[in-house]
């Protein structure tokens, strides 16, 4: 009898010390956890809820976590790149692969977890799941970022465009008026003043009102432009000094192709350029393509420039800018069927810009 109540009293005691162990692993487990998911969060945060930063940054917490490689394909406003982190060859290893997209933003992703069953699985794929949601995130609080920032400036825009529409038809009102006037002493008052000044600002006003109500299609208009000629004059105008070399003409609409080059030359009056000379090349491909390279270096505060960021609406590292200028560019290009390249070797870095020859429209 006393045998077995010992035994019982020894189960017992080993039943309690089990259930105290897996209640302080669960806890342990539990706490680890939310630490984990606390710490993305909280990087999030740091980073301001920037996709591509958040990204870079969350590795080493992923990593404590216990994954084995993180592998990204990104491609980013047209521009493409490829991350890995951690290592591979782990036999047990389970793959999870999904893509987080919005728009121009896209991560194709690919994770390699430890071949845990229950709830240590479990665990990892929803550290893994917050990392997905923190990142789509992201890129939703981006798009709303562009969205947000294109309507401001459409609405200044409109409001802009409806005040000197305004005041050009009431300078061309004003001057009719003028023409009309009988009274000697209305003349005295306002034909010496404005006689002289008048006719000008109505023909302002003339051509702002045409201009304004102007067709899209002639805006696009595809008329033979002189690429050395347009070059040379965003050069002037920025007061920058490079080597022209090459020749060549495309027909595409000249108002694009000087908003284009002065988007991209702007960057090298904005940033400090190298010991390294601006040149500029223009080869003709061919009767369709030109191609028109622009090398240089650029020095920019923070080092090394990130090219996926390079065509990233409202990200700059100017203080003047507003991070649209390359943007922009690209958007344009697309419009006329010409495309933009950006390259970077250490400091050297260089636009490739091919412009093909539209049909009269």
């Amino acid at each position: 009898m006393d045998f077995l109540t010992d035994w019982v009293s020894l189960s017992l005691i080993s039943i309690g010390l089990v259930l105290f162990w897996v209640a302080y692993y669960v806890r342990r487990q539990t706490l680890q956890l939310s630490r984990i998911i606390t710490e993305l969060y909280e990087l999030n945060h740091k980073v301001g809820q920037d996709a591509l930063d958040f990204f870079d940054q969350a590795w080493p917490i992923l990593d404590k976590a216990g994954i084995y490689q993180l592998q990204a394909s990104i491609e980013w406003f047209g521009e493409h790149r490829f991350e890995s982190f951690g290592h591979d060859g782990r036999r047990s290893a389970i793959q999870r692969s999904c893509d987080v997209e919005t728009e121009d933003m896209h991560f194709q992703l690919t994770f390699e977890l430890p071949g845990y069953k229950g709830e240590k699985s479990s665990w990892l794929n929803l550290v893994v799941t917050t990392f997905i949601q923190i990142l789509q995130q992201d890129l939703e609080h981006k798009r709303a970022e562009i969205l947000n920032s294109q309507k401001r400036l459409e609405r200044y825009q409109m409001f802009v465009q409806h005040e000197v529409k305004n005041i050009a038809q009431f300078i061309k009102l004003l001057s009719e008026q003028v023409a009309d006037i009988q009274q000697d002493s209305d003349k005295l008052r306002l034909v010496n003043r404005l006689q002289d000044t008048m006719p000008v600002m109505a023909q302002r006003a003339t051509n702002t009102i045409r201009q304004m109500n102007q067709p899209l299609h002639e805006f696009y208009q595809s008329d033979l432009v002189d690429l050395n000629a347009l070059i040379e004059e965003v050069l002037f105008m920025y007061q920058l000094q490079a080597e022209l070399t090459g020749e060549g003409s495309v027909a595409v609409a000249r108002p694009v192709l000087l908003e284009v080059f002065k988007n991209i030359l702007g960057n090298y009056r904005d940033h400090p350029v190298g010991d390294c000379p601006l040149s500029i090349e223009i080869v003709s491909e061919n009767d369709e393509d030109v191609t028109v390279y622009i090398n240089s270096c650029l020095q920019t505060s923070n080092g090394q420039l990130k090219s996926e960021r390079m065509f990233e609406p409202f990200w700059t590292t100017s203080e003047s800018g507003m991070g649209l200028g390359l943007f922009l560019t690209r958007e344009l290009l697309k419009q006329v069927g010409g495309e933009i390249q950006f390259k970077q070797e250490e400091n050297q870095v260089s636009f490739e810009i091919t412009l093909r020859n539209l049909p009269h429209l």
